[in-house]
């Protein structure tokens, strides 16, 4: 199994349709494309961005339903690909200690991950299948810091006060997100699959 974060939502440029980036914690190089529906982007998207609603909505109310019945998402995992349809499993512990296995899409999968702190893997085989392996010029040091860092030449920093490390952190991996989107051909689109 492969432990993967959420590096970004991208968008089809044939046919408008988002795509979630799964990238490989251990091996940033390695990303995992994934088709999704328009609402799923947005959900993820408000957790990337950190919006907050007044009222929950759909994943916020899923989120709130687990922790009132005692139940813990322990992990999520990016189970197959059959067909072309991405396949997930959410693995829920029950108060009593039982782990069920609940059969999901990939988009729901990650965006419950995301809001309950849950781990996100991916199978070895569907990550060998489908991954895409980007220009080592993109990648940037792993999230805890370690790991590779950037080989291209960096711009001088103004002389403002630095944004916070996070913060800062979290630019640079939108930069690097852009910059890889940017090289990226039609054709590199149309051989991944779909969560639906």
């Amino acid at each position: 199994m492969y432990e993967v974060e959420v590096w970004g939502i991208a968008v089809d440029p044939i046919n408008q349709s988002p795509i979630v980036v799964l990238r490989n914690r251990e091996n940033p190089r390695e990303v995992l494309p994934i088709w999704i529906g328009p609402p799923e982007a947005s959900g993820i998207m408000m957790v990337l961005n950190d919006m907050k609603f007044e009222r929950p909505l759909t994943y916020e109310l899923i989120k709130s339903l687990l922790s009132a019945l005692g139940g813990e998402v322990e992990r999520v995992e990016i189970t197959d690909l059959k067909d072309g349809t991405f396949y997930a499993t959410i693995y829920l512990r029950t108060p009593e200690g039982e782990v069920k296995e609940i059969d999901s899409r990939p988009s729901d999968a990650i965006n419950i991950a995301l809001r309950t702190g849950a781990p996100i893997y991916v199978a070895d085989h569907v990550m060998e299948q489908s991954k895409v392996v980007i220009d080592e010029k993109f990648v940037l040091p792993n999230p805890d810091g370690s790991g590779e860092g950037k080989s291209e030449p960096q711009e001088e920093e103004q002389k403002s006060t630095p944004p916070p490390k996070g913060e800062k952190k979290k630019e640079e991996q939108d930069e690097e997100f852009k910059r890889w989107l940017e090289n990226l051909k039609p054709e590199d689109f149309q051989k991944f699959g779909s969560s639906e």
